[in-house]
């Protein structure tokens, strides 16, 4: 069968919504696709048995594993298992998004702030603290 006869089959069937298939070089019809897995089931148990998995955790695996640090993390993530490191700021401190500071304003305030949110973080900090104190 030659490649054109190939595509012709494959394109002109009487299936409105032909299944994607792999035509081999003799013209044969491939449906199935063979899947290789990266991780063996008692990779994924020692990975499930470690309960959440960090930074040090997926370094650790990825070289008793032999893979690389964004694989373990990404498997890691799709077991469900991955706790991502806390996100801080320059100085060290806990991230505070501004929206969560106009709330506390307003609350303290007891009226509405919209439009404080476009203020310097440092200034609704400061606003903050003397309302608080």
């Amino acid at each position: 069968m030659s490649f054109l006869q190939a595509l012709k089959k494959f394109f002109l069937t009487d299936n409105p919504k032909p299944a994607i298939m792999a035509i081999s070089t003799d013209g044969e019809k491939n449906m199935t696709k063979e899947v290789t897995k990266n991780y063996t089931e008692a990779q994924e148990a020692e990975m499930l048995a470690l309960g959440t998995i960090d930074n040090a955790t997926a370094i650790m695996l990825a070289t008793k594993f032999g893979k690389n640090v964004a694989s373990i993390r990404a498997k890691a993530v799709r077991l469900g298992v991955y706790q991502a490191k806390v996100r801080v700021s320059k100085s060290g401190d806990a991230i505070e998004r501004k929206e969560a500071i106009v709330a506390e304003i307003a609350s303290l305030v007891g009226r509405n702030m919209e439009g404080l949110e476009k203020a310097p973080k440092q200034a609704l900090v400061a606003i903050r603290a003397a309302l608080s104190a």
